[in-house]
């Protein structure tokens, strides 16, 4: 079987975030971006439409062969050996709010399996890339997640996300677990507090009820970088739309907090 040229792929990434980045950031400057409530009453704005129509049609010209599964028009060929994933605007509330944490996130799986990932974002001038068989890169520079086998410190700072966010599924218990598990507790939200746990900021991370498009670059970056990503559980599973409980950073904190949340 012929290898696979995760550094040419990683090119063509690159060259899509560049150009989608060039979009966003023009939109944004107009200082007036218009929004709507879906069907889920979530915000989808004019940002994320034009933004995935660009990136899908990109990669469908490229690789016509591929699959594809974006948050704002479903899926193509979800069954191909490669497939990518978009959320053309992770944080869109902030986006309209004009708070710039907002990103741009790209994925790439191959037979299902997370290679590679891109967290741009636009507005910040921050941008992570990588994943299996390449590493992981923070603006450039090679990220490395060293374990920290002490186990928590008192500096360490775990994220989370906002109790809205866990009230999907009747999960609460776990926020107040792991709100009373450690005094250095967070909440971010959206591709920010991903992008943090990619590059160290944070020991670990804690999201429920994400989405493909959400986590799929998040894994390839996190494992390119020497960190580790478990899966805590599933919600709703209706294939694309399938809801993954997750815990992702430096791995010796990853598994502490992962026997915290699990255990009866």
């Amino acid at each position: 079987m012929k290898p696979i040229d995760y550094q040419s792929f990683l090119l063509f990434g690159d060259e899509l975030i560049s150009q989608a980045r060039k979009l966003v950031l023009s939109l944004w400057e107009e200082d007036r971006i218009q929004a709507d409530l879906k069907v889920d009453t979530t915000p989808v704005s004019e940002v994320d439409l034009r933004c995935e129509k660009f990136i899908r049609s990109r990669i469908l010209e490229r690789f016509p062969d591929h699959g594809v599964i974006g948050e704002e028009f479903g899926i193509t060929n979800q069954d191909a050996e490669f497939v990518w994933t978009i959320d053309p605007i992770d944080g869109t509330q902030n986006l309209i709010n004009r708070i710039p944490t907002f990103a741009t996130i790209l994925g790439l799986m191959h037979r299902q399996r997370p290679v590679l990932g891109w967290i741009d974002h636009p507005v910040l001038g921050e941008s992570l890339k990588g994943g299996i068989g390449v590493g992981t890169f923070h603006n450039g520079k090679r990220v490395f997640l060293n374990d920290n086998l002490e186990g928590l410190t008192s500096t360490d700072i775990i994220g989370t996300n906002c109790p809205a966010t866990f009230e999907q599924g009747d999960h609460l218990d776990v926020l107040w677990k792991i709100l009373k598990f450690h005094p250095q507790v967070r909440m971010y939200y959206d591709a920010y507090a991903h992008s943090l746990a990619v590059s160290g900021s944070l020991a670990v991370m804690v999201e429920y009820n994400a989405k493909i498009w959400d986590v799929s670059a998040t894994q390839a970056l996190i494992e390119g970088a020497g960190g580790f990503y478990r899966e805590l559980g599933r919600g709703l599973d209706t294939g694309s739309n399938t809801l993954f409980h997750v815990a992702f950073g430096k791995k010796t904190i990853v598994e502490l907090m992962s026997k915290m949340i699990l255990e009866d």
